[in-house]
């Protein structure tokens, strides 16, 4: 039996899979975001990283032996710890967490957003690793004093559950500036005056084992000691991976809290305006993008309205293809627009709601 376990942006998932792919049981456990401040997205890896994994590893697990377990997760993201890989403080997460901007500014002036982009094939956004570093040493400088390393969230499970310090290479190519995507390897020039005095992870691919599950690990897990553990990837790519889109020219569209695509090719597409990684796979590229929020709006609109989910799907499937030209974007209105300037309460979504089922 294969152990596979996802941290995911609102839950936790987990599946005991058998050799030839069938699901023999799963598991989720859902827990939520912190938003101290407004930008701040984050996790606390231990209350919910790695609490979820030994959660649901202690489920699965006594489902069947485990003879092998590999992990994903959210990303990429910054946990900053010790030397011995206890966090400093919570996890700042993905592209959602919008607290570097004016680092990525800073670092796009001395590096140069064009060289930047020829380098890395990605420019600096919400999404790179490299700013939010900066950002941890100019706002919390006391913590980056303490800080020897760095994980995201499938590094960290996989580090506490062997001990190896690793990040794959398709996670590394998304911690732009810091990663050659075509050398694969670490940009020391870069990476030195960004992140002065940090230990850098050593590189791996998603599908490497790391090591096996150490007899500390065990005890607080129940898996067996000396389990293999694979180094496994960014969330989005292990799923596309799952769903066996891992060749050029195979391309994924995931729904989730948000969304993504993720198209696999050849060769490296360098892009101003997409994500352009290394692949899952040595060998391979990929040229992804996604929206900040995807089924995170059916939730929030769930709650505005007091509607379940259920009721929401079933007055969903009688509007026509097209929804009558009604279109929803994922983003603040601009200032002045009369959706601003008219803010919906409750009951007038609720109003709204019913007009739209009566049209139907």
């Amino acid at each position: 039996m294969l152990l596979g376990i996802d941290i995911g942006t609102a839950s936790s998932k987990g599946v005991l899979v058998r050799p030839d792919g069938s699901v023999a049981a799963s598991a989720t456990r859902d827990h939520a975001v912190s938003t101290p401040r407004p930008g701040w997205v984050e996790h606390d890896a231990l209350a919910v990283w790695w609490a979820d994994f030994v959660s649901i590893a202690g489920e699965l697990g006594t489902a069947a032996p485990v003879d092998a377990v590999a992990v994903s997760g959210i990303g990429p993201c910054l946990l900053p710890t010790r030397e011995d890989g206890e966090p400093l403080r919570p996890a700042i997460l993905y592209g959602v967490d919008t607290r570097a901007t004016r680092q990525i500014a800073s670092q796009n002036e001395e590096l140069g957003a064009d060289a930047v982009l020829a380098r890395c094939h990605s420019p600096l956004t919400t999404q790179a690793i490299g700013p939010k570093l900066a950002w941890l040493r100019d706002v919390e400088p006391d913590v980056y004093a303490r800080t020897r390393r760095w994980f995201m969230a499938s590094s960290y499970l996989g580090y506490r559950l062997t001990g190896e310090y690793v990040l794959d290479h398709h996670s590394a190519s998304q911690s732009v500036p810091l990663y050659d995507p075509v050398a694969h390897a670490w940009i020391a020039e870069w990476c030195d005056p960004i992140a002065p005095g940090l230990e850098w992870p050593r590189l791996v691919w998603p599908a490497d084992v790391i090591g096996t599950v150490t007899a500390q690990a065990a005890a607080e897990t129940g898996l067996p000691a000396g389990v293999p553990v694979v180094a496994g990837t960014i969330d989005a790519w292990a799923e596309a991976v799952s769903v066996g889109v891992g060749d050029p020219g195979d391309l994924m569209l995931m729904y989730g809290t948000t969304m993504f695509l993720v198209n696999v090719t050849a060769q490296p597409h360098p892009s101003p305006w997409l994500w352009s990684t290394v692949g899952a796979y040595e060998g391979t590229y990929s040229l992804a993008a996604g929206m900040a929020t995807s089924g995170a709006i059916t939730a929030w609109l769930a709650e505005l309205t007091g509607a379940g989910f259920d009721e929401l799907t079933t007055a969903a499937a009688g509007v026509p293809a097209g929804s009558d030209g009604l279109l929803m974007l994922p983003g603040q209105p601009l200032r002045g627009h009369p959706v601003a300037a008219a803010p919906l309460t409750r009951a007038g979504v609720r109003g709204r709601a019913g007009a739209f089922r009566r049209h139907e």
